[in-house]
């Protein structure tokens, strides 16, 4: 059985070695992905000074990744200075959202009946590129929610459905992803291949404090034609979830990823 634990601290990931400094193309493409995912709720205005201080890259080159995001509509400037996400960029979430329709109206009474019956949220996470976002969630109505929301860009090795997500890519696509990590703000603690292997092999992950510490989380993978294309979670806050309750979670995700699955099989898309 594979978990995640909690790091100690939440501070922004340091360079991976040999990831930077080659200037190619792909390593250009990297960076100014990396520019655009740094932005997030919290750090939703940001000066080209502190892109540069944040990717270790120097103010020319930040201001060069900015302008291009520019150009494309997905950065715009700030009123009281810096730069800050378009909306355009919502047009994504739309996009990811539309893309998972044919698989929205077997999972959404699937969400609400997940969240009626065991008092958690629930959530369909999908990777989008270098990053999963959560396409549908049903809330909880209890006191304490999650820091995710719905069309929110999130790390992709955070959290145990985004570990699902990552344990289906390729080996050349982590080590793409790996490679950029230096420009995520979060958790360095990647995981290992041999966990991610038992992930994909099991098919489920469970995660304690990799987003939000104090918050508990589980996923079971959606495949269709056999390929993992979203996975199925629930998450809540520790406090709320001894391991007798978690196990009941675990068993109902799982059992609904399972019912989920043996439906899409009979569905062509």
């Amino acid at each position: 059985m594979v978990t995640t634990k909690a790091t100690d601290t939440q501070k922004p990931v340091g360079k991976i070695p040999g990831a930077g400094g080659t200037g190619s193309g792909s390593e250009s493409h990297r960076r100014r992905l990396g520019v655009l995912l740094g932005f997030t709720e919290e750090c939703h205005t940001q000066t080209v000074q502190e892109i540069s201080t944040r990717m270790d890259i120097p103010v020319s080159s930040a201001y060069r990744y900015v302008s291009q995001l520019r150009e494309v509509g997905l950065l715009e400037e700030a009123e009281f200075g810096g730069y800050r996400v378009s909306l355009r960029a919502v047009g994504l979430a739309r996009a990811a959202r539309a893309g998972s329709a044919g698989i929205l109206e077997f999972t959404r009474p699937v969400l609400e009946r997940l969240t009626r019956e065991h008092s958690e949220t629930s959530l369909l996470i999908r990777r989008m590129g270098h990053a999963v976002v959560a396409v549908d969630m049903e809330e909880t109505r209890s006191s304490v929610r999650l820091m995710f929301e719905q069309g929110r860009l999130m790390p992709l090795h955070q959290g145990s459905a985004a570990r699902v997500l990552l344990a289906a890519m390729k080996p050349k696509e982590r080590s793409e992803y790996y490679a950029s990590m230096y420009s995520f703000t979060g958790s360095p603690d990647l995981p290992s291949e041999a966990e991610l292997r038992e992930i994909d092999k099991q098919g489920w992950a469970e995660s304690f404090g990799q987003i939000e510490e104090g918050i508990w989380g589980f996923a079971a993978a959606i495949r269709v034609r056999r390929q993992v294309v979203a996975a199925l979670s629930m998450a809540g806050p520790i406090y709320r979830l001894d391991a007798a309750r978690r196990e009941r979670v675990m068993t109902a995700v799982k059992g609904a990823a399972d019912d989920i699955n043996a439906h899409l099989a009979r569905v062509e898309f």
